[in-house]
């Protein structure tokens, strides 16, 4: 998995995600779950579960959905690292439960 450096407000983070996992169902999938490790440094700080629904995924590219899996994760990442991105601008490092 790819690493995201981020600086806020003077603070540098990286954010690690871990693999994908998605919901289960006969139909196409409407709800994709991960961990993104949240680092200063060598130290974790945090882990953030993010869950990334279908319509927040169309949105943002339309055939990410049901595309292959390397047009879909930069997309999850980006809205989970978004949403991340908010929390830690909060003063949010620790283990947390994001919607995005």
């Amino acid at each position: 998995m790819t690493q995201h450096q981020l600086e806020v407000e003077g603070r540098a983070f990286t954010l690690e995600p871990q693999p994908i996992r998605t919901s289960l169902t006969d139909g196409p999938a409407m709800l994709w779950g991960f961990q993104v490790r949240v680092l200063s440094g060598d130290r974790e700080l945090g882990i953030k579960t993010c869950f990334v629904g279908r319509v927040s995924v169309q949105f943002r590219d339309a055939a990410a959905p049901d595309g292959p899996i390397e047009a879909l994760l930069p997309v999850l990442h980006q809205l989970a690292y978004e949403k991340i991105e908010g929390r830690l601008k909060d003063g949010e490092t620790g283990d947390e439960i994001l919607f995005a």
